[in-house]
């Protein structure tokens, strides 16, 4: 593990140091999974989904400091993660470009328990839940068939 002035290096990822600190120091202690397996995770969401989630950003300038994330997540509320919070400065990939933030918060919440409910995101969090061998905490809108 390779740090710098504001990053650590981990799995290919380059991972903003106060973020880093919260996922070892806060996150990772209220689960099962050792440190390492969570950075893995971490990277094979962004390897599986990074591309396809910067796809899908909605706006040029839709970003989501690492501060916001650490405090919405301390708080035990976090309004501001959210998907259309594409991407966040908080994690850089193996190119350096930023990861959309979707791909961290889905993480931090199947790893937290935190349910979301947001319809374009159940294949992520599914996902999520495989890696860290967690239960999926998306629950995705059901539609009343019977309505039309």
């Amino acid at each position: 593990m390779q740090t710098s002035a504001s990053f650590t290096q981990q799995d290919g990822l380059f991972i903003d140091a106060n973020l880093h600190h919260f996922i070892e120091q806060q996150l990772c202690p209220n689960t099962p999974l050792e440190t390492g397996h969570v950075y893995q995770s971490l990277a094979t969401l962004v390897d599986e989904f990074g591309c396809k989630c910067r796809k899908n950003k909605h706006q040029e300038n839709d970003t989501l400091d690492v501060n916001t994330l650490l405090s919405a997540y301390q708080r035990k509320s976090h309004p501001h993660c959210h998907v259309d919070a594409q991407t966040t400065e908080a994690v850089l990939d193996e190119y350096c470009c930023q990861v959309p933030a979707i791909i961290v918060v889905a993480l931090m919440d199947t790893l937290s328990g935190t349910v979301c409910d947001e319809q374009s995101a159940h294949e992520l969090y599914h996902r999520a839940a495989e890696l860290t061998e967690r239960p999926c905490v998306h629950r995705q809108a059901t539609t009343n068939a019977s309505a039309a």
